[in-house]
């Protein structure tokens, strides 16, 4: 695609099914969108990725988005993580903001093995998921900014990605990024589009797994942090 005025940005560590999935969901929608997916030193490699940091610290999502802006052609930037789903409305919003940043709640959903979005009880029961509903919130980590702005801000600290460890609880990346644009558009609020998916992973998930089905990364917090010490292979 030439000229997108719309490029998510996906950065992955060892979820390669999950791209698979999320590769399939896209083709679905058959959007004027640009799908930048970055392989954060995956192994095995990502098929499919379109860049490779090769950074042997554990997890650098920042890093990874940063890599992601530059490749990026649209004039707009739809950052999201790969436990996060776009749904066509957000995609769609985005494609007719000509603001300066929207943000999304999110909903309780899961891709299945045809990249299809299931909310259905069973489903989500079977993934880790009991609740009747889940007030919808919004989620820092996904969003859609101009491009100029994310570079003016300066992307990603690669300071705050080396501490292996991105989580906001835990003084990560994506809430120093949102620091950043919150002091420089003091008082301006983002728009907010129309609901994305999450897996029901970590606190959505009845046990707390970060890994159900064995589709996402493996490292715990503890475990990013002893890689990025060296202490883990």
């Amino acid at each position: 695609m030439n000229n997108p005025k719309l490029s998510v940005v996906i950065s992955v560590y060892n979820s390669h099914e999950i791209v698979r999935r999320q590769l399939l969901h896209f083709k679905k929608l058959n959007l004027p969108v640009e799908i930048i997916i970055v392989d954060d030193n995956s192994n095995p490699p990502i098929p499919g990725a379109a860049i490779r940091t090769n950074n042997k610290l554990a997890w650098t999502q920042g890093l990874g988005r940063n890599m992601g802006a530059k490749h990026a052609k649209g004039k707009y930037l739809f950052m999201t993580d790969i436990d996060h789903i776009l749904s066509r409305e957000a995609i769609e919003d985005a494609l007719d903001f000509n603001g300066n940043k929207m943000v999304f709640r999110r909903q309780i959903a899961i891709l299945d093995e045809n990249g299809n979005i299931r909310q259905d009880k069973e489903t989500l029961k079977d993934w880790g998921y009991e609740k009747e509903n889940l007030a919808a919130s919004v989620h820092g980590n996904t969003f859609v900014l101009k491009k100029s702005i994310f570079d003016e801000l300066g992307g990603y600290s690669p300071e705050t990605c080396s501490w292996g460890y991105h989580p906001i609880g835990r003084r990560g990346d994506d809430c120093y990024f949102n620091t950043k644009w919150n002091r420089r558009f003091s008082g301006e609020r983002p728009a907010v589009g129309r609901d994305i998916y999450m897996f029901p992973i970590g606190r959505f998930n009845k046990t707390g797994n970060l890994n159900p089905k064995g589709l996402f990364h493996n490292l715990s917090q503890d475990g990013q942090k002893k890689m990025f010490k060296g202490e883990e292979k």
